[in-house]
């Protein structure tokens, strides 16, 4: 059986002589492993199609123990032919994201769309950091991790502009002056810019965020927050971070 989907492709790892197996986000079918058939052959018909970060039209063989792509239609080739470094770590960041959260065949159009957003304003944006953070925090939502950001996690009363606001990784959100009164043990106090902004890019189209940039002491409390929230939800880490890393000390 033949089936059609569109997809971005998230891993592609050689096999055999000349095989390579492929990890793709499709649209219609969620996450998927299938192997292209003398792909690594100088005069291979798939030509760049099965690299990561490609958006492509596959069609797919359904075997009985392992699919075969059979061809392929890129859409948008991301970074092909960039030599931005940067803004490609961080392309391969968001997608080892999503290839670590999701199992795989299970289906989530909502995500499919922002992984394929956030590769496209990627190459645009002036502040790829901001832009991924953002990704990061719209994933978990999407995947059911949304933080409380507007009622107190543990009593659920509304948290205003209050001077103090704290951050509980654990319990999942914001901890109201009173409830904090009693216990602070594993709250972080964060500032009110950030309790505003993460709520703004929660809700906020990538599109929007891709022309924005916010001061230096400000993203770095956000990516603190942000990876903390990550690790711990996600239970996973994240090798492409090691080389993002890496790129901040050049």
């Amino acid at each position: 059986m033949l089936y059609k989907t569109e997809g971005i492709v998230l891993k592609s790892i050689e096999y055999e002589e000349a095989d390579k197996i492929v990890t793709i986000y499709s649209k219609n079918f969620g996450k998927i492993q299938a192997i292209a058939k003398g792909v690594r052959k100088t005069k291979s018909k798939f030509g760049s199609s099965l690299e990561i970060l490609t958006y492509a039209i596959f069609l797919i063989y359904k075997g009985r123990n392992v699919d075969i792509i059979s061809q392929t239609e890129i859409l948008e080739s991301f970074f092909s032919t960039s030599r931005e470094v940067v803004k490609f770590a961080f392309a391969a960041n968001c997608v080892e994201i999503v290839d670590k959260l999701t199992e795989e065949r299970e289906t989530n159009i909502g995500l499919f769309n922002l992984l394929k957003e956030v590769l496209h304003y990627l190459r645009k944006t002036n502040d790829p950091k901001l832009l991924t953070l953002s990704f990061r925090w719209q994933v978990m939502s999407i995947l059911g991790y949304k933080p409380s950001l507007h009622h107190c996690c543990r009593c659920d009363k509304t948290i205003n502009d209050q001077k103090e606001v704290y951050f509980n990784i654990k319990e999942g959100g914001v901890i109201c002056h009173n409830c904090i009164s009693k216990n602070k043990e594993g709250c972080i106090q964060i500032s009110l810019y950030f309790l505003k902004l993460s709520r703004k890019l929660l809700i906020t189209p990538l599109s929007v965020i891709s022309k924005a940039t916010i001061p230096d002491i400000r993203i770095k409390e956000l990516e603190k927050i942000t990876n903390l929230f990550l690790t711990y939800y996600s239970e996973k880490r994240f090798k492409t971070e090691t080389f993002l890393k890496s790129l901040k000390k050049d």
